[in-house]
């Protein structure tokens, strides 16, 4: 294992990936904690020999700090304890990607883990795509443990399929472990975004083989 974490500063069915991603050989696949069948179906699917996978895990901003008297609002609490929670909340996301991360080991497929902090999932998603260059993307329909839809009649993991810029295809792997039909990309290139604030941190993690 080689590697390190980078921080930066929110502002930042069945068929197979097109030939769009043999230009990259990368797929990022985005999971959180019951998304399993989301990767196994990119690892089926969407990877070819030399291709690798880049884990994308969203989560939300710390706000509240559970307490023996309830949440109290970070404000109101020391450093110290800030930090205590903060460490405990980073311990519980690297054994949640390990199931991921051991799943690609078995496939023997190259992985790699990106972790975003923001309370806005499909948005921060959505900047993401243009300032790291996604072209291959598989989500599941909810994006993350809510269940609420972005708008009526739409989950998340539609949502980011809808409105994701032209270069990038999307995937919406279902629960059945079918992804919905995606949009037919046709435009190669890739704008650049060069000066966007998009996240609020992004920690690339190491690689993982």
């Amino acid at each position: 294992m080689s590697g390190e974490i980078e921080e930066v500063g929110e502002d930042i069915k069945s068929t197979t990936m097109s030939s769009k991603d043999a230009e990259t050989g990368e797929v990022y696949v985005v999971v959180g904690k019951n998304d399993l069948h989301v990767l196994q179906w990119a690892l089926d699917h969407a990877i070819s020999p030399g291709f690798r996978i880049c884990l994308v895990h969203i989560f939300p901003t710390i706000k509240y700090i559970p307490t023996p008297v309830g949440n109290l609002s970070r404000s109101r609490l020391s450093k110290e304890q800030v930090q205590v929670y903060i460490n405990e909340e980073s311990n519980r996301r690297k054994n949640l990607l390990e199931k991921y991360i051991r799943l690609c080991n078995d496939a023997k497929v190259p992985v790699d883990t990106m972790l975003v902090e923001s309370n806005s999932p499909a948005k921060a998603l959505l900047d993401l795509i243009p300032v790291v260059k996604i072209t291959s993307l598989v989500i599941g329909t909810r994006l993350s443990r809510s269940t609420r839809r972005v708008r009526k009649g739409q989950y998340k993991g539609e949502y980011v399929q809808e409105n994701a810029p032209e270069f990038c295809e999307v995937k919406v792997v279902g629960e059945v472990q079918q992804p919905k039909e995606s949009f037919s990309r046709r435009q190669p290139e890739i704008p650049r975004h060069s000066d966007r604030n998009f996240l609020e941190c992004i920690c690339f993690s190491r690689k993982f083989y």
